[in-house]
């Protein structure tokens, strides 16, 4: 993800992302977002409804796998959960790279998702590879 959207998420939710710049030993947040710029909503979204949850809850890692988003947590809620799995469950239905409309697409045995427009252009480079 660009740095100034991390940036962005960092700074409008500083309890929920506190283990940016901590060691790796300590959060897997010093590997920032693992994940492209397509996804920035779905990330803003659910950062706001997890600290309007007023819980203490701490990221621990934001990657993508497996071609959806998935979002690790300390402390929480079984609400907090389901917040999480509707995210990641609308990652699978959203490009991650413009956010717009897509679906999960395969190439070389690898798993993204994808608009139509995205997807022919990764495809085609997996394929050159």
């Amino acid at each position: 993800m660009k740095l100034e959207l991390e940036l962005h998420l960092i700074k409008a939710y500083p309890s929920l992302y506190a283990g940016v710049g901590k060691p790796i030993t300590e959060s897997l947040m010093s590997f920032g977002f693992e994940c492209q710029d397509g996804w920035f909503d779905i990330l803003d979204k659910l950062s706001r409804a997890l600290t309007d949850l007023n819980e203490d809850v701490v990221a621990t890692q934001v990657k993508e796998k497996y071609g959806t988003l998935h979002f690790y947590i300390a402390g929480g809620s079984d609400r907090a959960d389901e917040l999480i799995d509707t995210a990641e469950d609308e990652s699978a239905k959203t490009c991650e790279v413009c956010g717009k409309p897509g679906k999960i697409r395969e190439a070389c045995r690898w798993l993204q998702a994808l608009c139509s427009e995205h997807y022919v252009e990764w495809a085609l480079r997996k394929l050159e590879v």
